[in-house]
């Protein structure tokens, strides 16, 4: 099971997925915070990992697909690996992240800047494209994905995130 802790955004939208207490169960990932925002007027969620601050992006969700979040998650992190060509294989992230378990935000400001951080970059990048479909936001989250950290030793998340998948 994986903790994502939401923004109070997010929260207001999928408070029946918010789980108050539950089973501290660690992973190879840790844990993920998630938020929303908007692309061209559509609800897009975008999770960042604590450990290397990879980016996922799940775009035009509705309040309808709150019941297959977790598989939307999976999807669009699979997705994305494969998309930055980082191998690794289904049952693996599957087996990993298991169940997501969302939890009212932890208030962790580092996180918390890293996402608003990332939004900010989405808003000025979407100039560069006219449509939005999912290998647009592929490409977007990809160059998120690019940018170092100081906090990471000035390595990318791409980086790091193959770092944790290849120590297991």
């Amino acid at each position: 099971m994986t903790k994502v802790y939401t923004s109070k955004k997010l929260e207001k939208i999928i408070k029946k997925r918010i789980v108050e207490n539950s089973l501290d169960v660690e992973n190879i990932f840790g844990k993920w915070n998630a938020s929303l925002f908007y692309i061209a007027r559509k609800k897009c969620l975008i999770f960042v990992n604590s450990k290397s601050f990879y980016s996922v992006i799940i775009p035009k969700f509705s309040i309808s697909e709150l019941g297959k979040i977790d598989q939307l998650f999976l999807e669009n992190f699979y997705q994305q690996l494969i998309f930055e060509k980082i191998d690794v294989d289904l049952e693996f992230i599957v087996k990993n992240i298991g169940k997501l378990s969302f939890h009212h935000t932890d208030n962790d400001r580092k996180i918390t800047g890293i996402i608003n951080y990332h939004i900010s970059n989405v808003d000025y990048l979407k100039y560069d494209y006219e449509i939005f479909n999912s290998a647009v936001i592929r490409e977007l989250t990809n160059k998120l994905n690019l940018i170092p950290f100081k906090q990471l030793g000035w390595k990318n998340p791409n980086v790091v995130m193959n770092e944790i998948l290849k120590s297991d």
